[in-house]
């Protein structure tokens, strides 16, 4: 039977996937290098331009434009493909006519195609770099330091805005399965009385 996952880059067959599982030896290399690589790429090009700018004399405005450029890369490659390539969970949000939000989330059914040192290659960076651009933001603020400030908070905003989207998007693919899990259990307990009867 043919399936189709948004996760999976061609549609797979499950007998096969069943029989792969089995005689591939489980590792924890990146299955993903590319996308590792690209993951953690826009990251360290923003905060590195953004610390050498103070050390090297590069300018406020050049610094902005690579510095924003390179946020707002790394935001969009975390959000549309390392997500949903390394930790199997996409998001996005829908404004309805009415104005209000509603969040659309993603997870593949199947955790056990996450590998857990990809995983670990997003969440770090994610929580570590978004962590470095508040810390940053502080720091300029309490040095009234209000140009690089808008800077930081630029940076810290598209960070947020993927981690808040990940975070929600993880506890609603647990939610998910802790459903499935107990319609499971129901459905084997009606099953077992009616057999009984």
């Amino acid at each position: 039977m043919m399936k189709y996952s948004p996760f999976q880059d061609e549609p797979s067959n499950d007998n096969n996937n069943e029989q792969n599982l089995e005689s591939q030896p489980q590792n924890n290399a990146p299955k993903h290098p590319i996308s590792v690589f690209f993951h953690l790429f826009f990251k360290i090009v923003a905060v590195a331009v953004f610390i050498l700018s103070s050390f090297v004399n590069i300018g406020f405005v050049l610094t902005f434009i690579i510095v924003t450029l390179s946020s707002a890369f790394d935001f969009w490659v975390t959000k549309n493909v390392t997500g949903r390539k390394l930790v199997g969970l996409r998001w996005w949000n829908q404004i309805k006519e009415d104005g209000t939000n509603n969040w659309v989330f993603e997870s593949v059914q199947d955790k056990s195609q996450v590998n857990p040192a990809e995983s670990l290659m997003f969440w770090v960076p994610v929580l570590a770099f978004t962590a470095a651009w508040f810390v940053f933001s502080i720091i300029s603020l309490f040095g009234l330091s209000f140009l690089w400030l808008v800077v930081e908070i630029v940076c810290f905003l598209l960070a947020g805005a993927n981690l808040l989207g990940y975070i929600k998007c993880a506890k609603d693919a647990r939610k998910k399965v802790k459903g499935m899990a107990q319609s499971y259990i129901v459905g084997t307990i009606v099953n077992q009385a009616i057999n009984r009867v």
